[in-house]
């Protein structure tokens, strides 16, 4: 199991109806929808889905795959670019044990460069286009740092940025 990354863009509501297995259907037409993307809102990170209405059915001009690999990739990941942001290292509780972290001060709910990606699941959710365009600003003005991280580092950034620079163009980032 991991994390898969999609993005979207130019996204358009579509008007649906459900047929009885729960997949969206042309009103219209009582015909499927071909292709479409479910905005599945994770409320533990209200404002994420800023531009997006939950659970809507949504057709898209475009679609690209993002990140995929392991949680515990991800994660450490997610750290470098909390350190690369100037994020102090902290502590969070898991298990009753302390473990250091420099997404702990996001966590806590700090905003600054990336902390809507930092403080958001590793698992299922969607980012919206308002959110994308913020990150993707974020990504533009820190990628002469991030080159100096290392190069498997840089590599997950530069993909990173292209997905939410493709999903600032109306579209969504779905972590599932």
């Amino acid at each position: 199991m991991g994390l898969d990354v999609t993005a979207y863009k130019q996204l358009t509501k579509l008007d649906a109806l459900f047929d009885a297995d729960g997949e969206p259907v042309n009103p219209a037409t009582r015909e499927p929808y071909d292709s479409y993307f479910r905005a599945g809102v994770n409320h533990d990170f209200p404002g994420r889905e800023e531009g997006l209405e939950d659970s809507a059915i949504y057709s898209y001009a475009d679609s690209m795959g993002g990140w995929s690999g392991g949680y515990g990739r991800y994660n450490h990941w997610r750290d470098d670019l909390a350190k690369l942001a100037g994020y102090p290292l902290g502590t969070y509780k898991q298990f009753g044990q302390d473990h250091p972290s420099y997404c702990a001060e996001c966590w806590a709910g700090a905003k600054g460069p990336f902390s809507e990606l930092i403080n958001f699941t590793d698992c299922d959710g969607v980012i919206g286009p308002v959110v994308a365009a913020k990150l993707a600003k974020d990504f533009a003005e820190f990628d002469e740092r991030a080159k100096a991280m290392g190069e498997d580092f840089y590599e997950r950034y530069a993909e990173w940025r292209a997905v939410f620079e493709f999903a600032a163009d109306n579209g969504a980032v779905d972590f599932h």
